[in-house]
């Protein structure tokens, strides 16, 4: 095509309208030359349920699964937000918590590694499955989320190399200054 041919505009579009695409620029340089500038919207969870799976952003928007690629990220079930669309969910008023929770984990190098899975019950609490050790954590709300995540720490790097990774199966941080083990 002649470069007067080209819809640079029409072919910004295009790209953006692609989902994965969070924002996109189509200019031409002085030498004619075609360039295309992309910032891809990137997964921080992955929603499954029985209806169809998606990848959840930064943002709260659902992003579709792609057949070429799987982003490793966290698997989240939930029976509160199967009641609504889950992208509307985490965009609201009572969902943003839940979406910031995502966002601390996704940018925490230990939690974003060792935590395997993440339940957001009826009520909204929610609760975590390990990779190392096979405990549950019971997180509660997703209030105070620092706090708790720094009481898991000082007893993941205190008590269990003491005790073992095995000793407990069920910890419990969601009350202040305490944490339940069984």
């Amino acid at each position: 095509m002649k470069k007067g041919e080209i819809d640079l505009k029409g072919l910004e579009m295009r790209i953006k309208s692609h989902k994965f695409v969070k924002e996109a620029e189509v200019s031409r340089d002085l030498a004619g030359n075609i360039n295309v500038t992309i910032r891809q919207n990137r997964p921080i969870a992955r929603l499954l349920s029985t209806e169809k799976d998606a990848y959840l952003d930064e943002e709260g928007n659902q992003l579709p699964l792609s057949s070429l690629y799987t982003a490793h990220v966290l698997p989240v079930t939930s029976s509160l937000v199967l009641k609504k669309p889950a992208g509307s969910f985490f965009q609201d008023s009572v969902g943003l918590p839940y979406l910031e929770l995502l966002k601390f984990i996704e940018k925490d190098e230990f939690w974003n590694a060792q935590l395997a899975h993440m339940h957001i019950d009826g009520k909204g609490s929610v609760s975590f499955l390990t990779q190392v050790g096979d405990q549950r954590i019971e997180f509660g709300k997703p209030v105070q989320v620092q706090e708790k995540f720094r009481k898991l720490f000082v007893f993941y790097k205190e008590v269990l190399p003491v005790v073992g990774w095995e000793k407990y199966s069920r910890l419990n941080v969601e009350y202040k200054d305490q944490i339940i083990c069984e």
